[in-house]
């Protein structure tokens, strides 16, 4: 069975509107940054959300056992959507 690319599992997935790093509210229309992994018991998992100024578009060293991703999308009233990848720990 193959993996939904996570571009796809998290469009249109709910999200927080607050920064991780700086507390700042995302407003809607505001580009967000967010960090998901993927577990094969939860499937793709939003872990943290930055405002496009605050997040880090690349991934560090890798978490044991996950595919991790690195994605930037649109918030839009408590959505991701456009989501696009921008770095990924396993192809």
């Amino acid at each position: 069975m193959t993996r939904q690319s996570p571009a796809a599992a998290l469009n249109k997935t709910q999200s927080g509107n607050v920064c991780d790093q700086c507390n700042r509210q995302i407003r809607t229309g505001n580009k967000a940054v967010v960090y998901a992994t993927y577990y094969d018991a939860d499937g793709w998992v939003t872990r943290r959300v930055w405002c496009n100024n605050c997040g880090n578009k690349e991934i560090g060293l890798p978490t044991d056992g996950a595919d991790e991703v690195v994605v930037e999308a649109v918030y839009w009233s408590g959505r991701l959507v456009g989501v696009t990848t921008v770095d990924r720990s396993r192809p």
